[in-house]
């Protein structure tokens, strides 16, 4: 997990995102999309999930990272592609994200 210092919450640990979340949290919108939890945090739109072939290794994201890191049937190589060709990748502070998510749920 990518390690970052937040104004609010000080050493906390990041999320990384497509252009598209990163206009919503910008916005202070409920962001929505994908969080992936592979190697670090991903937080992508629909639209950048489907386009950029994300489904092909979600499966990554269930198994322990000692038996991830094993796995040498091209999921890690097309992960790496996907998640190269994220336009606009942004890092925003975990704990903020979550606490715009139950922002906007309670009003």
């Amino acid at each position: 997990m990518g390690i970052m210092i937040c104004e609010a919450h000080g050493r906390v640990g990041l999320v990384e995102t497509c252009s598209h979340v990163a206009q919503q949290i910008d916005d202070r919108k409920a962001p929505s999309g994908h969080h992936l939890a592979i190697l670090g945090n991903l937080f992508i739109c629909h639209e950048c999930f489907n386009s950029l072939g994300f489904e092909q290794f979600i499966s990554l994201a269930g198994l322990p990272l000692e038996t991830a890191l094993k796995v040498d049937d091209g999921r890690w190589e097309a992960f790496e592609a996907a998640y190269e060709a994220i336009e606009g990748r942004r890092a925003y502070c975990l704990k903020c994200v979550v606490e715009l998510k139950h922002q906007c749920s309670s009003v």
